[in-house]
């Protein structure tokens, strides 16, 4: 089926409508609708019944000419059966819904072939969805969008409690995880081997130089594993010291670099925590730096950058200099972790300044952040993603991108392309 397009005059009443006119014809009508189910259609919206009910609830509210009526309480009691008096500070069921079809009409949107198509948007802050194409501004968009209430709690077990309490595995779980990474680095190289794909487009900065490169990592606690003290220490102590333990998802982060590395034939080490690791090292070559707000590289070398990590009085999010007022793209720790279902992270690749190298930074605010950020920069249908979103001779350019993951029952999902700068 053909994507729904509009006319010029179609357009200018789409603009007004935003505003609050409805002078639709028919014709534009039936083109939103036709859009909305195809959206509706998608793996994106299709399994989820919440976030299509609401989706369809706003759009068809607004093209009968009411989106007056689109208010917390009125979706709540329209959409979700509540009692017209219910307690909207306690139930966030409306904010939370609406938060997930934002980030799913993104995703939508990011999809290769809906460039083009009609564009349904639900803005930060307001329930009133836009209509518009890719190179159309929407009118009436809110020049600062107020972030959304974040879920609070006060769980048996909040996320930063579960990060705590989880098992790490020791390092020799690397071996393992870098050898079935060789293999599948080796597989997508032959199968990716196209001169100029957007995986060696990404990493070529980093490939061509002739120094060997370093992989450092966050987390593993204080301590000097080199110290004479521990030479006092029996096998089992200094086992259980805790530089020798890393995040299981920080563990798979590294394999997947390791191996993209091992397999372009690029010499590396791994320094195995960001603490031991001085600027004489980071001068040494390219480095890579994994994890975010347990690396403490990777904080110091992105806060000159649009996007970095900033912590929270209960968390953390990840800021944009071009926009401080945002906090969409933030984590409360507080949270249940059987509510917590969103977690982000900023990749980068920049020549640094400070150290005269190119880095490849890959960080979430969570562990769940890292994993999806490695996966992105390892995986060439994920980094198509992002050249289809930048300017020419990209390659050339520094780079960040700020991502974002489903986490389900403690499982990150794909990562998902929020935003991104090049310069």
């Amino acid at each position: 089926m053909a994507s729904p397009r509009l006319t010029e005059p179609g357009l200018q009443r789409l603009e007004h409508l935003a505003a609050g006119v409805t002078a639709l014809s028919g014709e534009d009508r039936d083109a939103i609708r036709e859009q909305m189910e195809r959206v509706l259609a998608s793996p994106v919206f299709r399994n989820s019944r919440r976030n299509s009910s609401l989706l369809r609830h706003v759009v068809e509210r607004s093209l009968e000419g009411r989106p007056d009526e689109l208010k917390e309480r009125n979706i709540g009691v329209d959409v979700f059966g509540r009692a017209p008096d219910y307690d909207t500070n306690s139930d966030h069921v409306v904010r939370s819904v609406a938060g997930e079809v934002r980030r799913r009409l993104a995703q939508f949107y990011m999809e290769p072939g809906h460039e083009t198509e009609l564009r349904i948007d639900l803005q930060a802050g307001s329930y009133v969805p836009q209509f518009r194409f890719p190179n159309e501004k929407a009118a009436g968009a809110p020049k600062r969008a107020p972030a959304e209430p974040p879920i609070v709690g006060t769980p048996e077990i909040s996320v930063a409690g579960w990060v705590e309490r989880t098992p790490r595995r020791r390092l020799w779980v690397l071996a393992t995880g870098a050898l079935l990474a060789v293999s599948l680095a080796a597989v997508l190289v032959v199968r990716y081997a196209g001169p100029r794909s957007a995986l060696e487009k990404f990493w070529s900065p980093f490939l061509s130089s002739s120094s060997p490169a370093l992989v450092c990592f966050g987390g593993g606690g204080q301590g000097n594993p080199t110290a004479e003290s521990n030479l006092a220490l029996s096998v089992s102590e200094f086992e259980r010291q805790p530089f020798r333990r890393m995040h299981t998802a920080d563990a798979a982060a590294l394999a997947g670099v390791a191996g993209l590395l091992q397999a372009s034939g690029k010499p590396y080490r791994i320094v195995n925590r960001a603490s031991a690791t001085s600027y004489r090292d980071l001068q040494s070559g390219p480095f890579v730096l994994i994890g975010g707000m347990n690396n403490e590289w990777t904080l110091r070398l992105t806060s000159g950058l649009r996007f970095s990590f900033e912590r929270l009085a209960n968390g953390a999010r990840v800021s944009d200099k071009q926009n401080p007022a945002n906090n969409a793209w933030s984590v409360d720790f507080t949270t249940p972790l059987a509510q917590f279902n969103r977690d982000y992270a900023i990749v980068s690749r920049v020549l640094d300044t400070q150290t005269e190298q190119t880095v490849v930074i890959v960080a979430g605010i969570g562990s769940w952040g890292t994993q999806a950020a490695a996966e992105f920069v390892t995986r060439p249908e994920h980094l198509r993603k992002l050249e289809s979103l930048a300017p020419s001779r990209w390659e050339d350019k520094n780079l960040q991108v700020v991502l974002a993951t489903d986490v389900i029952r403690g499982s990150s999902g794909p990562p998902i392309v929020l935003a991104a700068s090049f310069w």
